[in-house]
């Protein structure tokens, strides 16, 4: 965790760093007089920034460091953000009324007004007495910071001495090893696993396998891996020539420390065995044994061989593999061989051990367990590997362990009393399927004297609180605590933000990303955009299994995740710990760690805004509000340094709530989704920093002339979507949500990359003003095809035609009906959009132009009222990368919708939605190979019925959604019940989902 602290720390330094070099860099005669001072300033905190990077990624970091360095590094972030949030209060002066009035000598003047200030305040020349004071003490907390790191000894030879430098001088077991010792009668939902990998292990393949068994930490992967080694099947495999010992791969991995690992594997641990029966018997023990292992630190590998003497031949077989000493033994490739390599936390560590295990074609194993999908990846590279992904335990079994655990009995102990067994439920949905996490949990009710209703609830709403102080729970909480730890150093922070969302919460990853990118988390590379390395950040945590994935779309990317709730109260601890994130919680509790807030999130329906914390907010730099609050706090105005402000679903929040953002001048990322939100403040253009701005789902029709100043804005996003179905692949935009624009709004908004569902109807001239942003990666624009726009649309589409990769386009006509062709237009294209990989289309075609038949980067495909013919449909099948295809209402106008064989080769997501005339669906042998999921839709049973659906052998799931017409569910059902794949039948009726088979 002092990763956590580093990370945060570093970045807050980092980010006034630049501001302070601004300064600097100002020629005006205030900025040269205070040129030696603010240089004194600059140079102490990058000397700070200098110590806390060698900290994050100093061996001793794992151990941890102790009280000294974690308070230190704490004191200087609220150091810089204090200055931070110091200084742009004064840069920002009297200079955003002039840049929003668009005067530059203004803003120049403003910005040596500031300069004066900063001048005043170092002593230097005049200025505000209060600005001075405060500047002044900000130099001397930072003076005094840098002393009181020599003054008290702060630094990483003494974190070392103090921390120990491992974690064994702390006295503390490593958590994972009560996988070695659960008795197998204890354990719940493992057969099945347990049998699928026994199998593996055991198929008729000479050449070495390594099996890797991924996920979440607590998910009981080591227990798994045990016990396919243990079963009987295995066991009284003749062939296989050495037991295999558990090898535990730590995450400060090296050949010696692992070979140290399993010399006191297969040495010491038996011996302690022995001696401790033996001290029960009265004989005190055998405590010399331990002697010959003492001082192994320091012995070469060599040496390390050496001790290998004496331990049974088939064990010493594996230490000759471990230590890279293939060699030293030339019969090694006679033995079958299978061991464990346990909790491998990157692929570094495994390619710098596999080379120890040869493949000698005796039909050798090797099980990896691992939290990380890319390191599962790489493990298992070959045909005959395999990976299985381990998951969480179903609600049954859950139930079973937990009372298991209490009473000892899975269900002659469950307690009869029904407001005990809601209790249960409550704790068990807090625990999300995690074994260990119900093991621990169920252990400590089970230590409680009295097994109350009362007791149990105390438990389950004081979960974080249990996890930091309860032994008990200690196992759980580090395990968990070590995925965060593996964390590389940029990714920490980020994680530590999804803090802020409560539990259960859904998140989604666009709108994280561009807060991450708000906070300053996300660090520019080249060649990237900042939202594409978002991106990544975010997949990181979906390969370490950090988070639980909700929504998976058509080409398998993660749109939507949630974190476990054990693993929240874990990052909510550590967030009050470090003041990075403040919660307003039930019966208006304050979770609140310092005097001044810096995130701030309201999470209950029971906080009243009538209370009066007694916190400073005016330091708050996200603030987040739940909908189930009935009323926007009473603070919210003072929130005027915030970077990101997240209301989506707020119904209390409305029109006269939002003139005092006007006022929070650094805000970069604004979302009133799904809000009763109906105008924008007039002044919003004051908000000359914000990056996005959100007002999907809100009554929002149109922006206020000043928003023409929102220079840096980069995402504007509007329109109404319903989903209609639980995957969110069936979405209708509703009529009228458009956000209509008006002449010379978006002019200055060259940074603008993404600018969805925006209605142009009168001004034909938004158009070109559209066309000149180079930068625009996402279009969607619901365009009235009068005379007068049809030029200026297609000079549009002709210069955006290489920048553009997402482009969405409703035409209609004057009256707003589709009734028009709009084919003619299209084809003339001189430049189509042939990069594009997202295309949708509204809008009467009859055939599809030339050019799609050229949109061979283009993934996903949608089309509604096209009313296209069946040539069509061999057209698109030809689009080599094409992963989804959507034909909406009236999309296709012929009777029998043939797939032919051969097209569609990479479709995986097929939706046939109210297709009115359609009498036929067929799928020859041979068409969509992939296919994985039909989604469909009938306003009656076509008369011909749907035929084919054995030749789509990759079918997963066939889903009916909207007004569901049961004669052809039930003819759906009868077909695939023959199907290789055995799909199931799915009705998804306004989001009341009902299965079939």
């Amino acid at each position: 965790m002092e990763g956590a602290i580093v990370s945060l720390t570093e970045g807050a330094v980092r980010g006034l760093l630049r501001k302070l070099a601004g300064v600097l860099a100002q020629e005006s005669s205030p900025a040269q007089r205070v040129h030696g001072e603010v240089q004194y300033i600059k140079d102490e905190l990058e000397s700070m920034n200098a110590f806390l990077r060698s900290v994050s990624t100093s061996p001793e970091d794992a151990a941890g460091h102790d009280d000294q360095v974690r308070v230190w590094m704490k004191q200087v972030r609220e150091i810089a953000y204090d200055a931070e949030d110091c200084i742009d209060v004064f840069v920002r002066g009297r200079s955003h009324p002039a840049a929003a009035a668009g005067d530059e000598g203004r803003l120049v003047a403003s910005l040596r007004r500031f300069v004066r200030l900063l001048a005043g305040a170092l002593g230097v020349g005049g200025g505000d007495r209060s600005v001075a004071a405060q500047l002044r003490e900000l130099k001397a907390r930072a003076r005094d910071a840098g002393e009181r790191r020599t003054r008290y000894g702060v630094s990483l030879a003494a974190a070392a001495v103090r921390g120990g430098g491992g974690s064994s001088s702390s006295g503390r077991l490593d958590p994972r090893l009560h996988a070695l010792f659960t008795e197998e009668a204890q354990l719940v939902g493992i057969d099945g696993p347990r049998e699928e990998l026994v199998g593996w292990v055991m198929e008729e393949e000479p050449r070495l396998r390594v099996l890797a068994v991924v996920g979440f930490g607590g998910l009981g992967k080591t227990t798994l891996a045990r016990m396919v080694c243990g079963s009987p099947r295995v066991k009284g495999a003749a062939d296989f020539q050495c037991s295999p010992p558990l090898v535990v791969v730590s995450q400060t991995f090296s050949i010696t420390a692992l070979f140290q690992h399993l010399l006191r594997e297969l040495i010491q641990r038996p011996r302690k065995a022995m001696a401790a029966v033996a001290a029960a018997g009265g004989g005190g023990g055998d405590l010399v044994a331990y002697d010959a292992l003492q001082g192994m630190e320091r012995w070469e590998t060599a040496a390390l061989a050496s001790k290998a003497e004496g331990i049974p031949a088939r064990q010493k077989l594996i230490i000759l593999f471990v230590a890279e000493f293939v060699h030293i033994c030339g019969t090694i490739t006679l033995y079958r061989y299978i061991v464990i390599l346990d909790d491998i936390w990157s692929s570094s560590a495994w390619e710098s051990i596999k080379c120890a295990f040869p493949d000698n074609k005796k039909g050798s194993r090797i099980i990896v367990t691992t939290r990380n999908e890319d390191v599962a990846n790489t493990c298992c590279c070959r045909p005959q590997d395999r990976i299985y992904k381990i998951q969480r335990l179903s609600d049954a079994a859950s139930r079973e362990l937990f009372f298991k655990r209490i009473f000892g009995m899975a269900d002659a102990g469950a307690p009869d009393d029904d407001e005990l067994k809601q209790v249960s439920d409550s704790i068990l949905k807090k625990c999300g399927g995690l074994p260990l996490a119900i093991v621990s949990i169920g252990s400590l009710l089970a230590s409680k004297p009295n097994r109350s209703k009362e007791e149990w609830q105390k438990v389950c709403d004081n979960l974080g609180s249990e996890l930091e102080s309860n032994p008990t729970l200690e196992g759980t909480k580090q395990v968990l605590t070590l995925s965060y730890n593996d964390l590389p150093y940029h990714l920490k922070a980020c994680f530590l933000y999804l803090s802020i969302f409560p539990e259960n919460h859904v998140i989604k990853r666009g709108p994280l990303v561009r807060m991450w990118i708000a906070e300053g988390f996300v660090t520019q590379r080249h060649g990237l955009s900042m939202e594409q390395v978002g991106e990544r950040y975010f997949d990181e945590f979906v390969s370490r299994s950090m988070v639980h994935l909700v929504r998976i779309d058509w080409s398998g990317k993660v749109r939507s995740c949630k974190v476990h709730d054990i693993m929240l109260e874990v990052i909510v601890s550590k967030s009050l710990e470090e003041n990075f994130a403040s919660f307003f919680c039930d019966n208006g509790t304050e979770l609140v760690s310092h005097d001044k807030i810096r995130r701030l999130s309201i999470r209950s329906s029971s906080y009243s805004s009538a209370q009066r914390t007694s916190n400073s907010v005016a330091h708050v730099r996200t603030f987040r509000m739940s909908p189930s609050i009935d009323n926007i706090p009473f603070f919210f105005p003072q929130l005027r340094l915030l970077r990101v402000l997240d209301m989506q679903g707020s119904r209390c929040m409305s029109n006269k709530n939002l003139d005092c953002i006007c006022r929070f001048f650094q805000l970069k990322y604004l979302s009133l989704r799904n809000t009763s939100v109906s105008i924008l403040p007039r002044l919003i253009g004051n908000l000359n920093h914000l990056e996005t701005l959100d007002i999907r789902e809100t009554l929002i029709k149109k922006l206020p002339s000043s928003a023409a100043n929102l220079t840096c804005l980069k995402h504007l996003l509007a329109g109404h979507k319903e989903q209609l179905t639980r995957t969110s692949s069936v979405k209708f935009l509703r009529p009228s949500s458009g956000l209509k624009m008006s002449h010379g709004v978006i002019r200055n908004m060259a940074k603008l990359q993404s600018l969805v569902h925006v209605e142009i109807k009168e001004h034909p001239s938004v158009f070109q003003e559209i066309a000149l942003l180079q930068n625009l990666r996402k279009l969607s624009v619901l365009f009235y095809g009068i005379e007068v726009n049809w030029k200026p649309f297609l000079e549009l589409l002709n210069m955006l035609s290489g920048s553009v990769r997402s482009l969405s386009i409703d035409i209609f006509d004057a009256q707003g009906n589709i009734s028009i062709s709009s084919l003619e237009m299209l084809s003339s294209l001189v430049s189509p959009p042939i990069f594009i990989t997202s295309f949708s289309l509204t809008g009467k075609l009859g055939s599809l132009p030339p050019w799609v038949a050229s949109l061979r980067s283009v993934s996903r495909l949608t089309l509604r009222r096209s009313q296209l013919r069946a040539d069509a449909i061999h057209v698109l099948g030809g689009l080599q990368n094409l992963l989804c295809l959507k034909l909406y209402h009236k999309s296709y106008a012929d009777d029998r919708l043939v797939f032919p064989q051969g097209g569609f080769a990479r479709v995986k997501l097929l939706i046939d939605d109210n297709l009115v005339n359609l009498e036929k669906l067929h799928f020859n042998e041979g068409s969509m190979p992939n296919l994985e999921r039909l989604t469909l839709s009938f306003l009656r049973e076509p008369k011909d019925g749907i035929s084919g659906l054995n030749n789509l052998l990759k079918l997963k799931e066939v889903e009916f959604f909207g007004n569901i017409v049961s004669s052809v569910v039930s003819k759906v059902v009868s077909c695939v019940k023959d199907h290789p794949n055995h799909p199931r039948v799915v009705g998804d009726k306004w989001n009341i989902v009902t299965v079939y088979n």
